[in-house]
């Protein structure tokens, strides 16, 4: 038995997902073995070059390009850990990489370039471990190190050092994480994805505890980290994130300008990057990234330093890249989530953005104090409604039934179930596979109701409100177009259940707590569906828990 190796499970960025294309690669020799996150941007000219002298390629990847290029590094003379820092000259683009060979038995080199593929050393007196992925490390250790862009960690079973790729030596200190590793144990549950959306009245109390005084009618956020003068000199708001965080984003931006009254808005990460935004000193940008490693916005962080702006990182984990980057964090403490398909942590998400949206409006002098213990005593009771939400699943499963043989959806909401109405489509598509698109209601009439039949069921969020009688407008076009409609609305609506064919309810809230407790039946209605048409709603295809490539 040895005490040294690598090993990576991972889709293929180039050529089929297949055995030969599967990692680790390695050199022509055999001496040397790499694994790879990113995206080796001018690997074709490398190959080549490669090939000309004399490289024979074993698949179709960019990554086997790394082992190559190492190899002949290591045949001149090079250690490991010189070879990898000269081969990070060559290539380009954000990358993470591992490597270990037969001339230095036992050791295991790591590098990061950019802002893909996060890596994690963990720290133990049995051992040092490196993964892309913190859960991966916690059964071994909770003594961690994140490495930085341009970072390098050179692992013996019993030593780690820590150097840069233009400097010497660094130091790094490690430190202790709270997440435990038992958070990957299902219990109970069929699936994590189950677990994790009962485990969300738990989870919504766990970001609130020290930011809601519920006896004052209070909200703090003691780790916001701008001062008053700063706050008064912002003249807009920027939400930046990926998929179920750019919905996250939007509710958040909808809760800072109706509350602070901050222009505010959410923006793609991987367009905000690209676009050269106006923004300046002027401009708080807050980057929602679960793993706080999501490559896109990352890179559109470092864009928004270019142009100046303040940042603030909202994630879950401490230490990862965004949270270095950004002047301060805030985080949403829903713990380890384990299935691909955000749930908790969208919900922790926006709690936290309704507690900023908040704590912006009292420093901006926009809500009273009355106002204020009115969303507190709101605050409260979310845990408890949530909970009610969680009780009956056989609603849920009898709705799903009759989804399992659609191949389209609508999702309609305005206002805050806008954002919810996408979040809600994004999770049938990802773990369900049945098409589904989320839509400002009003938009309905300027094309998407010429796809209204009998063969696609509208969801409409339409709980009550100022815009509740807008969607009944709209689920009353679709019904007379022939269309089923499965409707979440409030508690006691008599109406709503008259003219919907299925009807889930809320239990009575506020405007925007509606929105975040909207959340958990569309979370429900794609997990069981998922499970009627026998999936795995924990690892969908083509799908990853973290997307550090671009």
């Amino acid at each position: 038995f040895g005490n040294t190796g690598i090993g990576h499970t991972r889709w293929a960025t180039h050529g089929l997902v297949n055995e030969r294309n599967a990692h680790p690669h390695t050199s022509c020799d055999g001496k040397i073995a790499i694994i790879h996150n990113g995206i080796v941007e001018n690997y074709v000219g490398l190959r080549d070059e490669l090939t000309d002298a004399g490289h024979e390629f074993a698949s179709e990847t960019d990554s086997e390009i790394i082992a190559h290029l190492v190899e002949d590094r290591v045949k001149g003379g090079a250690t490991l850990q010189e070879a990898l820092r000269l081969t990070a000259q060559r290539i380009h683009g954000a990358n993470a990489i591992v490597v270990t060979g037969t001339s230095e038995p036992g050791v295991i080199v790591g590098l990061r370039l950019g802002n893909a593929g996060g890596i994690i050393v963990g720290l133990s007196d049995s051992g040092n471990v490196m993964a892309s992925d913190l859960l991966a490390v916690l059964p071994y250790t909770n003594r961690v190190v994140y490495l930085a862009s341009g970072e390098m960690a050179e692992l013996t079973p019993s030593s780690v050092r820590f150097t840069g790729i233009d400097r010497g030596e660094i130091h790094k200190k490690p430190f202790k994480t709270d997440i435990s590793a038992a958070s990957a144990d299902k219990g109970e549950f069929p699936h994590f994805m189950l677990k994790e959306i009962f485990e969300q009245p738990e989870a919504v109390s766990s970001a609130m505890r020290g930011r809601v005084n519920f006896d004052a009618g209070a909200v703090a956020l003691p780790d916001f980290p701008f001062a008053q003068s700063e706050i008064d000199a912002i003249d807009q708001i920027v939400l930046i994130g990926m998929g179920t965080s750019l919905h996250s984003g939007m509710l958040g931006a909808y809760f800072i300008e109706s509350l602070a009254r901050i222009p505010a808005r959410a923006d793609n990460a991987s367009e905000f990057r690209y676009r050269n935004p106006v923004v300046n000193e002027n401009t708080l940008v807050i980057a929602l990234t679960q793993s706080g490693e999501t490559a896109d916005t990352l890179a559109a962080m470092e864009e928004a330093a270019i142009h100046g702006a303040r940042r603030l990182a909202i994630v879950e984990t401490d230490g990862t890249q965004a949270t270095r980057m950004a002047r301060g964090t805030l985080l949403v403490r829903a713990g380890q989530e384990i299935g691909v398909a955000s749930t908790k942590t969208m919900t922790n998400t926006v709690v936290t953005l309704y507690l900023l949206a908040i704590h912006l409006a009292k420093m901006r002098g926009q809500i009273s104090t009355s106002q204020e213990q009115a969303a507190a005593a709101e605050l409260s009771t979310l845990p408890g409604k949530l909970s009610r939400l969680l009780e009956n699943s056989t609603q849920y499963t009898e709705i799903a039934a009759g989804l399992t043989g659609k191949q389209h959806l609508l999702y309609l909401g305005r206002g805050g179930m806008f954002p919810a109405a996408m979040e809600g489509a994004l999770k049938m598509k990802e773990i369900a596979y049945i098409h589904a698109e989320g839509y400002a209601a009003g938009e309905m009439k300027h094309g998407p109701i010429a796809l209204i039949s009998d063969a696609m069921p509208t969801i409409a969020l339409a709980p009550a409100g100022p815009l509740q009688e807008k969607m009944i407008s709209n689920i009353n076009e679709v019904k007379t177009r022939g269309g089923d409609v499965i409707a979440i609305a409030t508690e006691g609506d008599s109406i709503i259940k008259r003219i919907a064919d299925d009807t889930l309810f809320l239990p009575q809230a506020d405007e925007a707590f509606s929105s975040i407790l909207a959340l958990i039946p569309m979370q429900l209605l794609a997990y069981h569906t998922a499970v009627a048409l026998e999936l795995d709603p924990d690892k969908p295809r083509n799908l990853a828990k973290t997307v550090t490539v671009e």
